[in-house]
């Protein structure tokens, strides 16, 4: 599914870039995990000079964070004022501070926003409480076991780390349930239900479900019914109600609230941040993040069935199965109806077409700003989140590939983009050794990008810090085949390069300054006109 070995290895922009010593150095400032770090001059000050120092050339300043609260001084969004309790410094603007700060030093500010991501589970305010026709809807499934005596259990949790007081089932793809709190209850099913075995388990469980068949974790009274279950020896099944919920009404959801990209009242919204920046802050750049879906179950509101339809040109007559149905059994989660592959295309030219508005919008105001993106490594399946972030050049034999999907593809649309590497080991041979898939590997990841973009724009293979937590010699490797296989590095986050005090190992590999390759006016189209 993933390409091989050496697929980087004819770009043209990885050539050039090293024969002019071009490389993007980035290192991304979060804005939840900087908060109060970054909340004064001086604390941005230490944190520029100390990216001066390891010669980073470019600064990511998260402005617009989850919770669509903001850090500067908009006339359009809401402005963030309290953190956990704490109040966030009155009239503080961060990014006018930063960019005055890496300024005085000659480094690029490129102001980040997460695009679709307008409220936080955890922080009242955003826009997309305010505005709750915004939010996504989500397809949803509520999952029940069901005895064959009448006995009847909601299922809350299925193939994730275990919830106390919840209901569990691991299934097929499903590893051991790991770490368990005292007295919780496994059962032990075949394939039909049938129980097979039942006891209590603590500590590092090693419990999977057996072959073919499931596991049940709870405790207390979900514990308790499991027992009664397998004492009476009832048979056991699944069965699922199917609701459409707007995301930030789910109790399980992720912490980011998306708001519905199909919606003008959104679309124009989030353009109208990316024009006031531009025009109101001297930014060298925009960054987009989380422009996309949060997942393959959103967004099944009115709004885009009407879109979808007219994409289409046609009316869907059984909405939503012949897009797909919903499987209550975990692990075969979704059974594609005729429209499937047209619902992927449909998505991704969504977020294509938003983009390229968002291009205008940046050019329009400012001309000289950059527009960058960040997005995950793992092309073959970021199709779930509605993007296909690939040239337009670029075809592949995914099967769930529709015909023309290349002509969604956005790679030429930014001036460099960020994608996520985010794997424990630098090479393939290092994911080989440790029993793991080989693309799980930052020189595969690497690779799969450059393959994807096909040096449409510039690439940055870009890595999480704290997954090398302890283990700096990896976090070193891992750069370098960054700038092996890619036009540069970017480092997430900030916060990690502090708690470490690993700035050393960016010094290591970055022993002198470089000019990024994005700031080298007109260069991106002299690796394309050598194609």
């Amino acid at each position: 599914m993933f390409v091989s070995s050496g697929a980087a290895d004819d770009s043209r922009a990885n050539l050039i870039a090293k024969q002019m010593g071009l490389q993007g150095r980035v290192v991304w400032f979060d804005a939840e995990a900087n908060l109060w770090e970054l909340s004064t001059r001086s604390g941005v000050a230490e944190a520029v000079a100390q990216c001066k120092a390891a010669h980073i050339n470019t600064i990511v300043l998260d402005v617009k964070p989850l919770c669509g609260l903001v850090l500067y001084n908009s006339k359009i969004a809401p402005h963030l004022t309290e953190w956990e309790g704490r109040h966030y410094p009155q009239k503080y603007d961060l990014l006018q501070t930063v960019i005055e700060e890496a300024h005085k030093v000659g480094i690029n500010i490129h102001a980040a926003m997460n695009v679709f991501s307008e409220g936080a589970a955890n922080v009242p305010g955003g826009p997309a409480y305010k505005n709750p026709d915004w939010q996504c809807v989500q397809y949803e499934v509520e999952r029940f076991l069901v005895g064959d005596n009448g006995a009847r259990m909601k299922m809350t949790c299925s193939n994730t780390p275990y919830m106390v007081g919840d209901i569990c089932l691991y299934g097929a793809g499903s590893k051991p349930a790991g770490v368990l709190p005292p007295n919780t209850t496994y059962l032990r099913i075949t394939h039909d239900g049938k129980p097979i075995s039942c006891g209590i388990a603590t500590g590092k469980a090693r419990i999977s479900n057996p072959e073919g068949g499931f596991l049940l974790l709870g405790a207390g009274e979900a514990g308790q019914w499991l027992k009664d279950c397998s004492d009476n020896k009832v048979r056991l099944h699944i069965e699922g109600n199917e609701r459409f919920m707007k995301i930030g009404e789910l109790s399980n959801v992720h912490n980011a609230i998306f708001v519905n990209p199909v919606n003008p009242e959104v679309r124009a919204y989030e353009l109208s941040i990316i024009k006031e920046i531009c025009r109101k802050y001297a930014v060298d750049g925009i960054v987009l993040d989380r422009m996309r879906y949060p997942n393959i179950y959103t967004d099944f509101s009115d709004a885009s069935r009407a879109a979808f339809e007219k994409f289409l040109g046609k009316k869907i007559a059984n909405w939503p199965y012949d897009i797909y149905k919903r499987n209550p059994i975990p692990g075969d989660d979704i059974i594609r109806g005729m429209h499937f592959k047209d619902w992927v295309k449909f998505r991704a030219t969504v977020m294509h077409d938003f983009l390229a508005e968002a291009r205008k919008t940046v050019k329009m105001a400012k001309p000289t700003v950059k527009l960058g993106i960040y997005v995950g490594s793992w092309y073959p399946m970021y199709y779930d989140v509605g993007v296909n972030w690939g040239s337009s050049a670029n075809t592949a034999q995914h099967e769930w590939w529709p015909d023309g999907y290349e002509e969604t593809g956005y790679a030429n649309l930014v001036d460099y983009m960020c994608t996520g590497c985010y794997y424990t080991h630098p090479t393939r041979k290092d994911a080989i050794a440790a029993g793991d898939e080989e693309w799980k590997s930052v020189e595969a990841a690497t690779e799969e990008s450059m393959n994807a973009v096909k040096d449409a724009t510039f690439v940055y293979g870009s890595l999480y810090v704290y997954q090398y937590a302890a283990r700096p010699d990896r976090f070193v490797e891992s750069m370098r085949q960054c700038l092996d296989k890619t036009q540069g590095c970017m480092i997430f986050d900030l916060v990690y390069l502090r708690k470490y005090g690993w700035w050393q190992y960016l010094n290591e590999v970055f022993p002198a300054p470089a000019k990024a390759p994005h700031d080298v006016p007109g260069l991106i189209d002299k690796v394309k006109g050598g194609k």
